[in-house]
């Protein structure tokens, strides 16, 4: 589900700034070989369904040694028909211009943000998150986050906002992954065949549409149930969160009942293997490992509350790192989600999300299995293969 860009701009509007970053853990490096990101940009762009004509707002969030990226994703917009618009919002340059220029003059009207308004796609290609330098002057926050306020909604009314995780070092970072396992599954993620992966997402949203009961089957005779009554499907197939892959819902937040059994849970730079969630009500009421639930709820809002089924379908992605981002992608994996889900019609209010991503001895779907260890069954099996 796509989180980014809302937790960032919610963490502007609060005036707060993130530490410079957190921990990562050793590790030595891979003798993989790893594709450069930029060789893999025609691919990406591939993904974004831009039509002849359209006008593309290609937003780097990077620095001027970052600025080839930015050339190249333009060119390749071009090829596919699109009118590439390049800008650049540079940490270096927003510190320098947020500090430098008078209180007075930091005010933007609304008639600069009508710059923005013809673009029909708007590509975000992060180097790192889209927020001010750890060392931006905190007295000049709210400056920034005015901008921001303004420009959020005129960004997010495109026929598509797409954003690109680039993996640096700065991104690796903030995950709390080691840099050269990050680094490798973002590339793995990004080079994969988007034309199938949109097949599939497009398979499986209208095979599910107007659904209702899905039922979770895990390891040690665990069930966990939820309804979709109402609830519309959402598709990550490359015209959004990117890397992309996956299909999701978000339940009756109140519907969730039973149990589920997760191998391997990830929060916070730490990992916890085989814990069972119990939910009543829609509420996550207990954790064998109660330090899961403990981080849980240490989030305000309805942090404990499902908000979330979805179902990976990223071929690149065939093993766990503790990095949401492509690890709800997993093909092969379905996950529920406790928290924030607005953004796909849910009505969970808090700033936390967090996923448990599961390979389920079966999902049935309105009684019907769809999903048998790992793989898919019966006719969406035979279309999924395809």
């Amino acid at each position: 589900m796509k989180r980014l860009f809302v937790f960032i701009f919610t963490m502007l509007v609060m005036v707060e700034i993130a530490s410079a970053t957190p921990n990562q853990k050793h590790e030595p490096r891979t003798n993989e070989k790893i594709m450069p990101f930029e060789s893999l940009i025609p691919k990406i762009v591939s993904g974004f369904d831009i039509a002849k004509g359209d006008i593309v707002l290609l937003q780097l969030w990077g620095e001027n040694a970052d600025l080839p990226l930015l050339d190249t994703f333009a060119i390749e917009v071009a090829k596919t028909g699109g009118i590439p618009v390049k800008w650049q919002y540079s940490r270096a340059f927003l510190k320098r211009y947020f500090s430098d220029v008078p209180a007075e003059n930091l005010e933007f009207p609304d008639k600069f943000f009508e710059i923005f308004k013809p673009a029909d796609v708007v590509v975000d290609i992060l180097t790192y998150s889209p927020a001010p330098a750890p060392d931006f002057p905190r007295d000049r926050v709210r400056f920034f986050g005015k901008y921001m306020q303004k420009l959020f909604p005129i960004l997010t009314g495109k026929k598509a906002f797409i954003q690109v995780k680039v993996p640096t070092r700065e991104n690796a970072a903030e995950t709390g992954v080691g840099f050269e396992t990050y680094r490798a599954a973002v590339i793995k993620a990004l080079d994969i065949d988007y034309a199938a992966v949109k097949r599939n997402c497009t398979t499986l949203v209208d095979e599910f549409r107007g659904a209702d009961q899905v039922v979770i089957a895990t390891a040690g005779n665990n069930r966990f149930t939820c309804s979709l009554k109402g609830r519309d499907w959402y598709k990550d197939d490359g015209a959004g969160d990117v890397p992309c892959g996956e299909v999701y819902i978000s339940p009756l937040e109140e519907s969730g009942e039973g149990t589920l059994f997760v191998p391997e849970i990830f929060l916070d730079g730490s990992n916890y293997a085989n814990v069972t969630l119990t939910f009543s009500k829609g509420k996550l009421t207990g954790t064998s490992d109660p330090t899961v639930l403990e981080f849980i709820r240490s989030a305000p809002g309805d942090c404990d509350m499902l908000g979330e089924f979805g179902i990976g379908l990223n071929p690149g992605v065939t093993a766990l790192t503790g990095y949401a981002g492509t690890d709800e992608k997993c093909i092969g994996t379905v996950h529920v989600a406790v928290g924030w889900n607005t953004a796909a019609g849910g009505r969970n209010k808090t700033p936390s999300h967090v996923d448990f991503i599961i390979r389920p001895q079966t999902v049935m779907i309105d009684g019907k299995a769809v999903m048998a260890e790992g793989k898919f069954t019966g006719s969406i099996g035979a279309q999924m293969a395809r």
